[in-house]
């Protein structure tokens, strides 16, 4: 059966409601049941109570009236007795049915049967006063203290005895309910860690086939795909591994298609131009015979078509391997000084043509890691674009600073500026702005391209802003070595 991601995270959350259920329907149960031995308790304490007292009342009465007859010897006081005798006898019955343990019922039993020899004392005493056969005394009356004081004590006692069981209940009620407290509180952190344990456990389920997949995906990003992910389920991830490796398998066939089209394109369109120009070259030589002034002019331009067509070629190959991450760099410590002096005094018999001055602002040591022949190119590029878009006369600066962590250097020009509208697409391949009303120079659209691409392999970054008094302001950034240049940095005039 195929379980997806919605079923193990239901099931998962199922089984943290379960327990939860559980737990409350434990504390629940348990809660009804202290309730109902707290309601026993009220039920049973106050009718107990209360017999009590009516019990010592009316023993009170009886004791008053005996006193009351001894006196008047009236018949009314001695019915009103027997009639108290009665109810006494119903409130030991009633008091009975709320007394649980068996030495309460054994007090209520002798408590009973000293009331029942107290009462026939009193009753004897009443018929000889009243039916008397010989001249009453008071020497002659039986002696009922004995019976007052043990009735007096035994409701003591059975009063004593009633609150005791009634508070022993109550100290089993509160023990329960503090077990009850302490089981749901101990099942209640159970279900805690259960639940974070089942969150973790299904945290690093789902997460760690998205981790390799990350993983692949950045290799991917970098033009590796050699990186298969396992599938390791059937659920929406394990169909997100395998469309991911059918992806990698396919951009890989694609990758390797590309490189040999590169190579071939590489060698079919390099040999024959090599070809061309050493027999143009041979033709220009005289080797076919002496050349017309005109033929020559003619040779000329072929051979500055080829040239460029080289040139296009060259770019046009090394920013799609930049593209495809099949550039390799050579990275080796440099002073960056001096690799933008070099590429200066490169182009400063271009920029003497024109009569532009080539100025650079700065001599501050800066140490970098990068594959000098690339960085020359783009640094190349920049400065090339500046002397063609440049009026006669005027000059390009060129500088750069340290800055935190980085050296950020500009190259200016003193040209009409680039339109905001094009801003934002001068650094994508084959864009041109048109061959330049200054020089009459067209580049090939793609030497912007390949210099952002170099920067940014090196960890930089690429851009350019045109200030309101005109021109344009190329800066990139490249990050430092970390590395302390021990010597200064070269001299940086130009020969002009």
């Amino acid at each position: 059966m195929r379980l997806g991601l919605t079923h193990k995270i239901f099931g998962g959350y199922l089984v943290v409601m379960l327990l939860l259920g559980g737990i409350a329907t434990f504390a629940g149960v348990s809660l009804y049941g202290v309730m109902g031995t707290y309601t026993r308790l009220v039920e049973e304490a106050a009718p107990a109570q209360r017999g009590l007292y009516a019990l010592e009342e009316v023993f009170r009465l009886q004791t008053g009236n005996e006193k009351k007859f001894y006196v008047v010897g009236s018949p009314a006081i001695a019915r009103l007795f027997v009639e108290q005798n009665d109810e006494w006898e119903d409130l030991v019955a009633s008091l009975r049915e709320h007394v649980h343990s068996d030495a309460e019922r054994t007090q209520l039993d002798a408590l009973l049967a000293t009331h029942g020899e107290y009462a026939r004392l009193v009753a004897a005493n009443f018929v000889n006063i009243l039916e008397p056969e010989g001249p009453v005394t008071t020497t002659g009356r039986r002696d009922t203290a004995p019976q007052i004081a043990a009735m007096s004590d035994g409701l003591r006692d059975i009063s004593r005895s009633i609150a005791q069981a009634h508070d022993e209940r109550l100290e089993k009620a509160q023990g329960d309910a503090e077990r009850t407290v302490h089981i749901a509180v101990v099942l209640g952190l159970i279900t805690v860690l259960v639940g974070l344990a089942a969150a973790g456990f299904m945290s690093f389920l789902f997460t760690r086939p998205v981790r390799r997949l990350k993983g692949a995906t950045e290799e991917v990003a970098q033009g590796i795909y050699g990186r298969r992910v396992p599938v390791e389920s059937t659920d929406e991830i394990g169909d997100l591994a395998a469309a991911f490796n059918h992806m990698a398998t396919r951009l890989e066939s694609l990758d390797e298609v590309r490189e040999e089209f590169i190579a071939y394109i590489s060698h079919e369109l390099k040999t024959p131009l090599t070809s061309m120009k050493e027999a143009n070259s041979l033709l220009q030589d005289g080797v076919a015979g002496e050349l017309t002034a005109r033929q020559r002019q003619l040779l000329g331009i072929v051979q500055d078509g080829g040239m460029r067509i080289e040139r296009l070629i060259s770019e046009m190959l090394d920013l799609s391997r930049m593209e495809a991450g099949m550039m390799t760099f050579f990275k080796e410590g440099h002073e960056f000084g001096s690799l933008l002096l070099t590429a200066a005094k490169e182009l400063q018999p271009v920029a003497e043509k024109r009569g532009i001055e080539l100025v650079i602002s700065s001599s501050e040591p800066a140490h970098v890691m990068v594959d000098q022949h690339r960085l020359q190119q783009a640094i190349t590029n920049l400065i090339s674009n500046a002397i063609k878009f440049s009026p006669e006369g005027a000059p390009v600066t060129l500088g750069w600073k340290r800055k935190g962590g980085h050296v950020v250097c500009s190259v200016t020009d003193r040209g009409p500026g680039i339109p905001k509208s094009a801003r934002g697409v001068i650094f994508e391949k084959f864009h041109q702005l048109g061959p330049s009303e200054l020089s009459g120079l067209r580049g090939t659209g793609l030497g912007l391209p390949i210099a952002k691409s170099i920067v940014e392999s090196h960890g930089g970054r690429l851009s350019v802003t045109c200030p309101e008094t005109g021109g344009s302001v190329f800066s990139f950034s490249l990050p430092l070595s970390g590395v302390n240049a021990r010597v200064a940095a070269p001299e940086v005039e130009l020969a002009t």
